[in-house]
């Protein structure tokens, strides 16, 4: 079991430090760039790794089109969605946001397979949008972020939703590097065509620095090729719901490494929305883990 929850640190260690990689990237190229870009050369490695482990690559003709469904919502629309809430708001907000992926999981159970809310959830529900309230005001009352980039994130979210509900049943069958490998392959399709129209042009005409290479390597290694795999791994052995819980360390990862790495100030409302939506994201799940370890 140990490797489960190796599994699930690792990913949200990743994803945490992403936010920030992702941040200095943008310096450089635009979020069209960095999606086709982490996605298509993600599936190459993953194709690699697969190819040197000798383990087989293919996927059964029926689920083919779940298989699209899903690089549709995640890496597709996912990572435009994300990096364009990125560009417009900082890293630990964007986090913030990106963590209530669970509570929003929570609440489509509800909806679509009529799972029941204890009080506790309904709690952390509300909890935690009340500290992704606090992050975006600051001592002065404005808010910290744009209008338009919050908007983006929450669009996120609402693809890794979708994703949630359809990625369980090709968990249980498929080696997770397997399925993340042809998600990213579909996804650097799908993202071709506009690389080329919004992107190209401004690839060609970006200078190549040390920062720039540095922080995409580390974004395409550890967050795109090793952290989806990891994570999928986990919802395969212990469930979405129960894996979905390990997000409420990624605002705190992001809020530390943007703290010493892009000198991000630390201020009273974002520490406590922060603390706010890791405990509303816990409290929206404790019915749903003792529902499922049972």
């Amino acid at each position: 079991m140990w490797a489960v929850y190796a599994a699930a640190l690792g990913a949200m260690l990743f994803w945490g430090c992403s936010y920030v990689w992702s941040t200095i990237v943008f310096e450089y190229w635009n979020p069209f760039i960095v999606a086709f870009f982490r996605a298509f050369f993600s599936s190459l490695l993953l194709f690699l790794m697969l190819k040197l482990l000798g383990q087989s690559a293919k996927i059964d003709r029926k689920d083919y089109k779940t298989l699209f469904v899903l690089s549709l919502f995640n890496p597709a629309l996912y990572f435009l969605f994300e990096n364009f809430g990125l560009l417009h708001s900082s890293p630990t907000i964007s986090a913030g946001i990106v963590a209530l992926i669970p509570v929003f999981i929570t609440i489509m159970a509800f909806f679509v397979l009529q799972e029941r809310l204890r009080f506790q959830n309904i709690v952390g529900i509300a909890l935690s949008f009340g500290g992704i309230w606090m992050m975006l005001i600051n001592k002065e009352m404005t808010f910290e972020a744009t209008w338009y980039g919050v908007v983006f994130l929450f669009l996120a979210v609402a693809m890794a939703v979708c994703y949630a509900a359809f990625i369980r049943p090709l968990s249980l069958k498929y080696n997770p590097f397997v399925i993340v490998a042809w998600q990213n392959l579909i996804g650097s399709v799908l993202f071709l065509p506009v690389f080329l129209i919004f992107g190209l042009r401004q690839l060609l005409s970006t200078p190549i620095t040390m920062p720039l290479i540095k922080s995409f390597l580390m974004l395409l290694i550890f967050a795109s090729t090793l952290a989806f795999p990891f994570h999928t791994y986990v919802i395969r052995r212990l469930g979405v719901s129960r894996a979905s819980i390990f997000s409420n360390l990624i605002p705190v990862v992001t809020a530390v490494v943007s703290f010493f790495i892009l000198r991000e100030p630390f201020s009273v409302n974002k520490i406590t929305g922060i603390a706010m939506v890791v405990g509303g994201v816990f409290l929206s799940q404790i019915g749903k883990i003792k529902l499922n370890n049972r």
